[in-house]
């Protein structure tokens, strides 16, 4: 199969997946509040390992069912499944809004982390697009047709280390250049890529850190994607 024949297969799989997503109507709410069941682990994704060493950010391979290619239904449930288990998190907490064939521009899948090299080459693939219940916050996830999913951040930035926790994963940062959008405390999620240990962070050091969204409304700390030592 040529590589324009598999995105159009992909592209009309994707499209007909979102005419039956609008067809189940995703926008309704749960049955039950995923903060009421008492349990505050992460569903497992069964035999996918939570990250690949070669890929820059926190990655996922999804096993295809032999064609080589990976069911975009299926694809975008376990990105929910994926999602969730990242940011340690129920999966009924997540929805799926939306898949969109991309042609990502290296083996990276387009998340790219300073310091690392990314073979260009054409990816065919999806981006897609999860939110929770309600809309407080949006992920994304980068696919392939292979089924490998890498987690995009929502921004990324250079910071100043004011205090970081080892025992509880919190971080707290000094902005750079006066702009605090990121927020001033982050907080190591399962999911989270480090190339260096929190233990080895001292006060002044300068980092290159991602965020995504807090799952939880009023979280007064962003989930780190990932985070690299900065040279200084």
């Amino acid at each position: 199969m040529s590589r324009r024949t598999a995105r159009g297969s992909l592209a009309l799989a994707l499209a007909l997946l979102m005419l039956l997503t609008a067809a189940c109507g995703v926008s309704d709410p749960p049955p039950t509040s995923p903060l009421d069941d008492g349990s505050d682990t992460a569903t497992t994704v069964v035999g996918v390992p939570s990250v690949l060493p070669t890929f820059p950010a926190t990655s996922t391979v999804v096993p295809s069912d032999g064609g080589g290619v990976v069911d975009p239904e299926r694809l975008a449930g376990l990105a929910i499944e994926a999602i969730a288990e990242w940011l340690g998190e129920a999966k009924t907490l997540f929805r799926l809004v939306g898949v969109e064939a991309v042609d990502w521009p290296n083996a990276c899948l387009g998340v790219e982390r300073p310091g690392y090299a990314c073979a260009e080459v054409v990816m065919p693939g999806a981006r897609i697009t999860v939110q929770t219940f309600g809309g407080g916050a949006t992920y994304f996830v980068h696919a392939d047709q292979a089924g490998h999913l890498a987690w995009a951040p929502l921004m990324d930035a250079e910071r100043e280390v004011a205090s970081a926790d080892a025992a509880t994963g919190w971080l707290s940062l000094v902005a750079l250049d006066g702009s605090d959008e990121m927020g001033a405390e982050l907080v190591v999620v399962p999911g989270s890529r480090l190339d260096v240990a929190l233990g080895d962070l001292a006060e002044g050091d300068r980092i290159h850190v991602a965020v995504a969204p807090s799952p939880q409304p009023g979280a007064g700390a962003a989930p780190v994607v990932w985070l690299v030592r900065a040279e200084n």
